[in-house]
């Protein structure tokens, strides 16, 4: 059995749920797949925790319509494993219709058995 495989195929499964979650706006699935620790870093440096991400989302200030996770290279760090990935997206904030194109650093780590995501950051590439 390849561990390093197994991890991986568990990472990029997780995001993939994640990134479901955001488009189909299921906020009961996105807050499984977030830690009660989140840190999550919007392109615009705005930072949010879960409560507050999962806020934005049940409120329709962030609705995403595309989402693409292209690149990605896992890292196992034992209990955690950082998401080095590309993503591009569709999306409204605040009433206003942006196309998003980043490299992202997400950081997974095991609670309860499960992966979740415990912090995220995004930097926009150069367009």
């Amino acid at each position: 059995m390849n561990t390093e495989l197994d991890l991986e195929a568990s990472i990029l499964a997780r995001e993939q749920q994640r990134c479901d979650a955001l488009l189909a706006g299921d906020l009961e699935a996105l807050a499984g797949l977030l830690s009660e620790r989140l840190v999550f870093a919007h392109a615009n440096a705005v930072y949010d925790d879960k409560e507050s991400l999962l806020g934005k989302m049940g409120s329709g200030n962030i609705v995403y319509k595309t989402l693409q996770i292209r690149e990605p290279r896992v890292v196992d760090l034992g209990d955690s494993a950082l998401l080095v990935s590309r993503l591009s997206a569709e999306v409204t904030v605040g009433g206003q219709e942006k196309f998003i194109d980043n490299r992202t650093l997400s950081v997974w780590t095991r609670e309860s058995g499960e992966w979740r995501l415990v912090a995220y950051q995004p930097t926009a590439i150069p367009g």
